[in-house]
């Protein structure tokens, strides 16, 4: 479309966008006309290089807060869809970005304003205001995901012709802002701390020898080998129902997840290539077949099955389960609370709940990473495997493996990860997918 701007004396001298249905184009500092029509013509002129140049975008105008807001929105809406390409937990972000960050620290102005400037001064703000409560890196990296969210939601607005200045895309949080971390090393997100294969074999090797003694600790064994065997995502291994299992091909069909925030299973998977069909390898075999007959009369369809309900065991069930194996397995330091109901202030209270002991985690391996660290072990094996020569491993096998699209990603994520094992183990793991994940029970 051509673009056609006109000066024109009404309320003093103003710049009227003919070709699109005669919008007043305002000035930078927001005025709508100019005192003298010298003044607006030259303004136009640069308005018209700057179109030119696509540092500019002629079309509707847009407050930025109400289309921001709008599109997030949109967007938390289409993935409450059944069959939506993106999950809720995945967009939720954006309107939490609204909420937090933007609606209070974000100047009232167009989409088109939206500048580097601005995005500057935006980020200023929220360091100020967030600066007593959060660590610097923390703040850092908060403010660098509502900017890529902010980014996001300009290029739709670009791609539905609301006008946007292009050269924001090209604005970046560098180095030169005080609120970047000192430590080159937190400019990244921080790392998962894989499991080592000694701490694998420790726990399943313990946890087989006491498989008998209880559901629970039938339940902890297959757990735990699930994680390490699998390599599943916390959410797909939650969600494997019993009918996804195929024991005489060993194999697992991966066609959803169970989605922690809207408590129900979705039948998709993270992205497209997420879903697909994993080995089950020749040691992880007995596990989930002795696990497989305990649970084959419950109705509940799930793997691993809540005790009262139809779903799966809840998150706070399974994570504290994982903590309190760690900490009788020497891999975490957990403080506990214990609080007597019965007696309040010496006072005794028979209808009370009881008892109640809670925890926190002083100290572990894997504090911030309880079920990520056995995917991150389970790929650095397969990565290690692919690099060795002579494997029978290849970048299809592994990303077919993980859910992936994109081997690169596989291997930025998971390649840089290093396996505590002796030469021979890691000869040994260069032959064949069984060799490369054999560190259980031995």
């Amino acid at each position: 479309m051509t673009i056609d701007l006109r000066v024109t004396k009404k309320f003093g001298w103003q710049i009227l966008n003919y070709s699109n249905n005669r919008k007043i184009i305002k000035a930078k500092d927001g005025t709508k006309s100019w005192s003298n029509r010298k003044d607006a013509e030259k303004a136009r002129d640069a308005l018209i290089a700057a179109v030119a140049t696509k540092e500019v975008i002629i079309g509707d105008r847009h407050k930025f807060k109400e289309e921001y807001l709008k599109y997030a929105s949109k967007r938390l809406e289409d993935a409450n869809k059944p069959g939506a390409r993106l999950t809720a937990a995945s967009v939720r972000g954006y309107l939490g970005s609204y909420n937090n960050y933007i609606s209070d620290c974000f100047p009232d102005i167009y989409v088109d304003e939206v500048s580097g400037p601005v995005l500057e001064n935006f980020v200023k703000k929220v360091y100020l205001m967030k600066h007593n409560s959060f660590s610097g890196h923390s703040i850092y990296f908060t403010v660098r995901n509502i900017v890529t969210k902010i980014k996001t939601f300009l290029r739709h607005a670009a791609s539905q012709d609301i006008a946007v200045n292009e050269k924001v895309f090209h604005w970046e949080i560098g180095k030169q802002y005080h609120l970047h971390p000192e430590d080159d090393s937190l400019f990244y997100r921080r790392k998962t701390n894989i499991i080592q294969p000694a701490q694998a074999a420790k726990l399943i090797n313990g946890l087989y020898d006491d498989r008998h003694k209880s559901h629970i600790a039938l339940l902890k064994l297959t757990a735990i080998a699930s994680f390490t065997y699998l390599g599943l995502r916390y959410s797909e291994l939650k969600g494997i129902r019993k009918s996804d299992i195929d024991l005489v091909n060993q194999t697992i069909s991966i066609q959803g997840a169970w989605s922690t925030h809207e408590n129900r299973f979705k039948n998709k998977t993270k992205r497209e290539a997420s879903s697909r069909v994993v080995e089950i390898q020749d040691d992880y075999l007995p596990y989930i077949t002795e696990w497989m007959d305990k649970i084959k009369h419950l109705d509940n369809p799930y793997l691993f099955p809540a005790s009262k309900t139809l779903e799966p065991i809840a998150d706070s069930a399974f994570r504290k389960m994982l903590w309190i194996t760690y900490e009788e397995y020497g891999l975490a330091t957990l403080k506990w609370k214990i609080k007597d109901y019965n007696n309040v202030n010496g006072i005794r209270n028979p209808g009370s709940r009881g008892i109640s002991k809670s925890f926190t985690v002083i100290d572990s391996p894997f504090k911030d990473c309880p079920t990520k660290t056995y995917r991150h072990s389970f790929a650095t094996h397969l990565v290690n495997a692919v690099r060795a020569k002579g494997s029978l491993i290849d970048q299809n096998y592994v990303m077919n493996a993980l859910g992936h699209g994109d081997y690169k990603t596989t291997e930025n994520i998971y390649g840089s990860h290093v396996l505590d094992i002796s030469a021979d183990e890691r000869a040994a793991r260069r032959k064949q997918v069984q060799q490369a994940l054999r560190i259980g029970r031995s």
